[in-house]
């Protein structure tokens, strides 16, 4: 299959090598990229404070790690929780064990039975700049005294869309590997209309039931969960469409 990795560059790397090892001829063209967060200097006070650290995704660990690096600081003895598998690997590639449920969303987070009784504990939350609140409001609902700390940003690169569109029709690509509503709403607002029909008619694969909801509505045909937005989970995920 040839897919389309758009996920930043790093990532999307290492997506395109696993893709290749199985056989595919992936297509890597980032759309989004992510810079270090302007509130991780007060990383180090948040992280002495807290209780419980939850990531949001495997980039807030990453840019996190390098920031604690950098200053001669390390990962305090708390809880340590992950919204996805992603998140979780990212832990564990610094050596940390993080929690993470097998609904690898944010409602899957906050079902976990260590998350219940949080009544006066510090919560540190790692994400990048802006996102869901759903986690902050509902650990906050339950007694927790709750913190954000964006320890990365996104920042969109100039893209021309219908040049970038004729260069994935010219190149084959029959398959589109998503992973989150961020990247599938920028590939939309990038798609041309007129060639929104090609696009619907691609195999989708996405991390969660909340991003293939959001890809049928937007008119997303062929759509394919994936265990999370792990490389591997998205490859996984490839190969058993291709085996169909």
């Amino acid at each position: 299959m040839i897919p389309l990795a758009v996920r930043p560059a790093a990532q999307a790397a290492e997506l395109v090598q696993l893709l290749r090892q199985h056989g595919h001829a992936p297509l890597r063209c980032p759309l989004l990229e992510t810079i270090a967060g302007s509130e991780l200097p007060h990383l180090p006070d948040l992280l002495h404070r807290a209780d419980v650290v939850v990531a949001v995704s495997l980039h807030a660990v990453h840019f996190a790690h390098d920031f604690l690096l950098q200053t001669g600081q390390t990962w305090p003895h708390i809880e340590y929780f992950a919204v996805g598998q992603a998140s979780a690997d990212a832990f564990a590639a610094v050596g940390i064990t993080a929690s993470c449920p097998d609904d690898p969303r944010s409602e899957g987070l906050l079902a976990l039975p260590d998350l219940q009784q949080v009544a006066g504990k510090r919560v540190l939350i790692l994400r990048g700049n802006g996102g869901r609140d759903l986690i902050a409001n509902t650990l906050a609902s339950r007694g927790a005294l709750v913190h954000y700390c964006a320890t990365y940003e996104r920042h969109y690169p100039e893209l021309d869309g219908e040049t970038l569109t004729h260069h994935w029709q010219a190149a084959g690509v029959d398959s589109l590997l998503i992973t989150s509503g961020e990247l599938l709403q920028r590939l939309l607002v990038l798609v041309p209309d007129h060639q929104l029909p090609w696009l619907f008619d691609r195999l989708l694969v996405v991390p969660s039931p909340r991003v293939a909801e959001m890809a049928r509505t937007a008119g997303f045909i062929h759509i394919t969960i994936a265990q999370g937005a792990s490389n591997q989970a998205l490859t996984a995920a490839l190969e058993l469409r291709k085996m169909e």
